[in-house]
């Protein structure tokens, strides 16, 4: 299962470098100016990040901890897989359509914010566990 997710990984990237030289040349030869193959580059970039992080939720590997452990694990995978399937569809969105400033903050906007719920949900959650451990404990 490992190799089959390795291969997957590697087998997007190695695209997204084969787009990348492809665009490089194409921009080369004159038949898109620089701008249109940065926008390409970041759409393919945003919808490879809205992949992968659908693929999140599903990477759990096998019960290793208490059941609430495990709940808890899985809950902050789906907020995490959420969080950066929206944020990788924003990007690629704003690539496509908004001007180019705009769409250079607000994608980085977009994937900061979605670092952000994500760390902090499992911050949230660890905490919780903690807590809940201590009290199970009679600590």
């Amino acid at each position: 299962m490992m190799t089959n997710r390795l291969i997957g990984a590697l087998t997007v990237g190695a695209l997204i470098i084969a787009v990348a030289f492809g665009l490089k040349a194409a921009t080369a030869a004159g038949v898109i100016d620089q701008d249109q193959a940065r926008q390409i580059t970041q759409i393919l970039i945003g919808l490879g990040l809205a992949a992968y992080a659908n693929l999140m939720p599903k990477q759990l590997g096998p019960m290793r901890r208490s059941p609430v452990v495990q709940a808890r694990t899985q809950a902050a995978l789906r907020v995490g897989g959420w969080a950066f399937t929206l944020a990788g569809l924003a990007q690629a969105g704003l690539w496509a359509f908004a001007p180019l400033a705009i769409a250079d903050t607000g994608s980085m906007a977009a994937v900061a914010g979605a670092m952000a719920v994500t760390l902090g949900y499992a911050a949230w959650s660890y905490a919780a566990c903690r807590a809940a451990g201590r009290v199970a404990a009679g600590r």
